[in-house]
């Protein structure tokens, strides 16, 4: 037998220090999850906080919006599925700001068709209201049954393509080799509807009319909008405007187990028969029609979805769909705008803000959160002021959450080696009026 023989030469005092020098900011954690595990991140300085920070959430403002998205983690399956619009639509008797955030969860499918559709269904239903009526602005009724109507009928096209390839009738009558070959024969279609009712997008949008006085608020899922007012005073008081649709919220658990009597797994471990966190979206067919589409079409011809012995479960559960809603609240504010002085600002975010959080402290409520994202956002202005530099108010909501002054968890944040997703993706748009 012969061996090759490779002649390696001892590192030299320079090298070492150069290894040394590469590792020496390097830390582990093992995530608060306990055991002998440790994943390893780079302890950063400020300065590089900031700037890797900047990198990672592409900060973007408009003319009267400030926008972040942010997903450290860059292994494909995990990219960001959040997705937001910032639009402003020149229609009869003015500019509407049109702001949305949608959240996607299970894939990028179904966030990716709401993005897509969503905002120009709002905007042709606006437009064919503004036509109708001879005011600059409809009536808030209106406008708010619009906006419901625009969502809805966007999750019903979904359950339409469903039904239009496979009516429930023709499914429950073939056989199991006629319909793989069917599935088989029209693949690419199957594919695109699978994908939508399989995956979700939660929603939550604003609408400003011309005169910034009326503002239009809904919200389908579990992101959340809070709105700030500052008086002339300086003085900033923070409104919590919508209730989070999910099954943290003890009210949505209520709804859901009142709409299905006697079906105690309806709810489990509070999620929507045991498997979605938000009770509300667009999409998540698979729960709002009959369970024989989850147990013999989603469970058999969708790739890399629930496991089989899942399916059955959760199949098993869905009695009396639907589970999952698709109505949203819809809320209206009207402002002063007589006085100038009063100045304001809405917030939009998806819920990763909220999850950021439990590092920091995770006995901030709702309110909680909402006084310290508007402390944040009222003080923006007087810091740029003092610098003379603009500031991206959602780029410096995200600063506080990843981290604030504690370097230390920034730094975690940021840089953590782990091929899984170690947050929640993060969207933020600030909207000054």
């Amino acid at each position: 037998m012969i061996y090759n023989v490779i002649s390696l030469s001892a590192a030299t005092s320079t090298e070492n220090l150069q290894a040394l020098e590469e590792v020496k900011n390097f830390c582990t954690t093992d995530l608060g999850r306990g055991g002998k595990q440790r994943w390893t991140y780079h302890l950063l300085s400020q300065s590089a906080v900031n700037s890797e920070l900047q990198r990672l959430c592409d900060p973007r403002s408009s003319k009267s919006v400030d926008s972040i998205t942010f997903q450290p983690c860059s292994e494909y399956a995990s990219l960001n599925q959040d997705r937001y619009s910032v639009e402003e639509w020149d229609l009869h008797g003015g500019p509407w700001q049109f702001n949305a955030v949608y959240d996607g969860h299970c894939g990028h499918e179904t966030v990716n068709f709401v993005y897509k559709r969503l905002p120009s269904m709002i905007r042709m239903s606006l437009q064919a209201l503004l036509s109708s009526c001879s005011d600059t602005v409809p009536s808030p009724e209106l406008v708010s049954g619009a906006l419901s109507n625009a969502i809805r009928h966007l999750d019903d096209s979904i359950r339409s393509d469903l039904f239009d390839f496979l009516p429930c009738d023709k499914l429950t009558s073939m056989g199991d080799a006629a319909l793989r070959d069917y599935i088989q024969r029209n693949e690419s279609e199957w594919g695109a509807i699978s994908a939508r009712c399989t995956q979700g997008a939660t929603v939550i949008l604003s609408l400003i009319d011309p005169l910034k006085r009326n503002l239009w608020i809904a919200n389908l899922g579990d992101s959340q909008a809070v709105l700030c007012m500052k008086r002339s005073s300086g003085e900033c008081s923070a409104v919590v405007v919508n209730s989070l649709h999910n099954g943290s919220n003890p009210s949505e658990c209520q709804r859901i187990m009142r709409e299905h009597p006697g079906e105690p797994q309806c709810v489990s471990d509070n999620r929507v028969v045991g498997y979605l966190a938000p009770t509300h979206a667009i999409g998540d067919t698979w729960l709002k029609v009959p369970a024989v589409y989850t147990r013999r079409v989603f469970g058999e011809y969708t790739p890399d979805w629930i496991t089989p012995p899942l399916v059955g479960e959760y199949a098993g559960r869905i009695l009396t769909p639907p589970y999952v809603s698709d109505i949203p609240d819809v809320h209206h504010y009207v402002f002063d705008t007589s006085n100038n002085s009063h100045e304001s600002f809405l917030i939009l975010c998806s819920d990763g803000l909220h999850d950021l959080y439990d590092n920091i402290d995770a006995t901030l409520s709702e309110q909680d959160l909402a006084d310290r994202w508007v402390n944040i956002v009222g003080m923006s202005p007087r810091k740029r002021g003092e610098t003379g530099a603009p500031r991206n108010l959602a780029f410096d909501l995200l600063r506080d959450a990843i981290g604030g002054e504690d370097t230390e968890l920034a730094s975690r944040n940021l840089t953590l080696e782990m091929d899984d997703k170690w947050i929640d993706d993060v969207t933020i748009l600030v909207q000054r009026f």
